[in-house]
């Protein structure tokens, strides 16, 4: 992770700390992030000076008539700063209250503050966040199906730039990318999730690595050699050599997205075969890209 990266990062951890109303040590924070007690204190003093904070000897919070008010110019100036206002781009100022609110139901789960390039599937924020603050039942469409799937959702998570959807489909728990979703719609029906399914949950999103998805793809024979040279795709592995010289890989992914770059390389000799939910997001960002072109 760039320096930058890791600075927006901390900074957004204990912005959230700090409107949640706790009481930041330093040589907690130095432990927590693995820095120098030094670099607390200039995230405290020099980074955060603008933030209402008040101290007694090494311990600092925020000046509780700011709790959840993310409207203020402070408190925005640094969710530009950490990067979290690109991870809201529509209606940002009403997914950050939520966000920051320390009042009402978490709905929102940050993990990093990078940045997705992949904005298409941002329009599905704001109403799953009502659901997920209004304890909603949701119905739920995945690219390359056709029927709605009743959902709770949970949370919104986003690891590595990447929105997820953390919740409860037919009694199982499940966390899947937000760019699988072609259609949402909100019901008015009550959702509670039981305290063991949100147990699992809480596992889930706290898991490092996302749940992936195994992808079959087709190099025709003008690239075959480039992947049988190397690996290109994330988690390369050839299957087999088909008699027109082409060539069966397996990758996998945990979002159809992370192979846009390399498709977009190789185009038109890549070709996606499985699965076939993977397969229509593909060629839909790929629809959308040539739009924009």
């Amino acid at each position: 992770m760039a320096e930058h990266d890791t600075l927006a990062q901390r900074l957004g951890v204990i912005l959230t700390k700090l409107n949640h109303g706790q009481r930041l040590v330093i040589s907690e924070l130095a432990h927590e992030f693995n820095v120098s007690p030094r670099t607390i204190q200039r995230d405290l003093n020099v980074r955060l000076a603008y933030l209402p904070l008040e101290r007694e000897g090494q311990t600092y919070w925020l000046d509780p008539s700011y709790f959840g008010r993310a409207s203020t110019p402070a408190i925005l100036r640094l969710c530009e700063q950490v990067g979290a206002k690109a991870l809201f781009p529509d209606d940002h100022d009403a997914l950050l209250k939520q966000w920051l609110n320390p009042n009402g139901s978490p709905v929102f789960v940050l993990s990093g503050f990078q940045l997705d390039e992949d904005d298409s599937h941002h329009q599905w924020l704001k109403p799953l966040a009502k659901a997920i603050s209004q304890q909603l039942k949701a119905r739920l469409t995945w690219v390359g199906e056709q029927t709605e799937q009743e959902v709770v959702p949970y949370r919104l998570v986003n690891k590595r730039g990447r929105w997820y959807l953390a919740g409860v489909s037919t009694e199982a728990p499940f966390i899947e990318p937000l760019s699988r979703i072609s259609l949402i719609r909100l019901t008015e029906a009550a959702a509670t999730i039981a305290e063991p399914q949100q147990q699992i949950l809480q596992r889930l999103i706290e898991q490092e690595a996302i749940p992936s998805h195994e992808v079959v793809i087709k190099a025709a024979s003008p690239i075959a050699h480039e992947f049988k040279l190397r690996n290109i795709l994330p988690e390369q592995a050839l299957i087999r050599e088909l008699e027109d010289g082409s060539i069966l890989l397996a990758s996998r992914v945990f979002d159809g997205a992370q192979l846009l770059p390399v498709i977009k390389t190789y185009l038109p000799h890549l070709e996606v075969i499985s699965p076939a939910g993977i397969q229509a997001l593909v060629k839909r960002d790929l629809k959308t890209l040539l739009s924009r072109m």
